[in-house]
């Protein structure tokens, strides 16, 4: 590859992983605050351009465009800029965070701990690659309980099945976090796995899920070696669809 190849590289490189931590920064400050700076965007790209004078980076509005759109895609956001506040408003015309922030902040942790979960159990050279329905509420009653019987309130059950529930009308499967897939086992009982949805394949660090978990369960990374190289795959593949404002290929395509 020549030195021209290798300059075009770190370019798009650079730029992507910009757009890709600005994608993560709007959706946190639209679920903490309800509205984003202008400013503080400016500051964050200019943080990120002042850092290297030799790299190409798009002009604030190319980038916050190929974000907006993938906003709009991904989460149903459409974008609304008066001065200097940038809001969003769901397609149905709903405020992106009209949920309470302590509701808000519920639902994301215990999508995080889904996600990775379900990503770190996954076997993909497997059959049936997916997680059990009964593997996974296993280890969220046993990561969620603060009971001796390691069991959930009917209340906690009730608002995790609305979240995960194998359906198309569940939280996380509507909105593209989780997909599932039913088969039959050999008892001819109906069986459910899961996998990381579109929306997940997209826009959730994958790496950063495998590193926490690592964390939380004291393993040696080396246990985690082939999550750990399909999570830097993904997470490849995530930076550079965010600036195409593409769609990443889900498992089968």
């Amino acid at each position: 590859m020549s030195g021209s190849d290798d300059d075009a590289t770190q370019i798009s490189r650079e730029d992507e992983e910009l757009a890709y931590e600005i994608y993560f920064w709007i959706v946190r400050c639209i679920c903490e605050k309800g509205v984003v700076k202008i400013s503080e965007l400016r500051k964050i790209y200019q943080s990120t351009v002042v850092k290297d004078r030799s790299v190409q980076f798009r002009p604030l509005p190319g980038v916050l465009k190929a974000v907006n759109e993938n906003l709009l895609h991904w989460q149903g956001w459409n974008a609304v800029i008066q001065d200097d506040r940038l809001t969003y408003v769901n397609v149905n015309g709903d405020a992106p965070n009209e949920v309470r922030a302590s509701e808000t902040e519920r639902t994301l942790g215990l999508l995080k701990n889904v996600l990775m979960y379900v990503f770190v159990a996954t076997k993909p050279q497997s059959k049936h690659p997916g997680v059990a329905q009964e593997d996974l509420m296993s280890y969220m009653e046993a990561s969620m309980s603060t009971h001796s019987d390691r069991k959930l309130s009917l209340d906690h059950m009730e608002f995790l099945k609305k979240l995960i529930a194998p359906n198309a009308r569940s939280e996380f499967i509507k909105k593209g976090y989780l997909a599932f897939t039913k088969s039959v086992n050999e008892n001819d009982e109906e069986v459910f796995r899961y996998e990381w949805g579109p929306a997940a394949r997209q826009t959730v660090d994958p790496l950063a899920l495998v590193q926490t978990f690592q964390q939380l369960t004291g393993m040696k990374p080396e246990m985690l070696k082939e999550q750990t190289e399909r999570a830097n795959e993904l997470k490849a593949e995530q930076v550079a669809a965010v600036t195409r404002g593409g769609v990443l290929r889900t498992r089968g395509q």
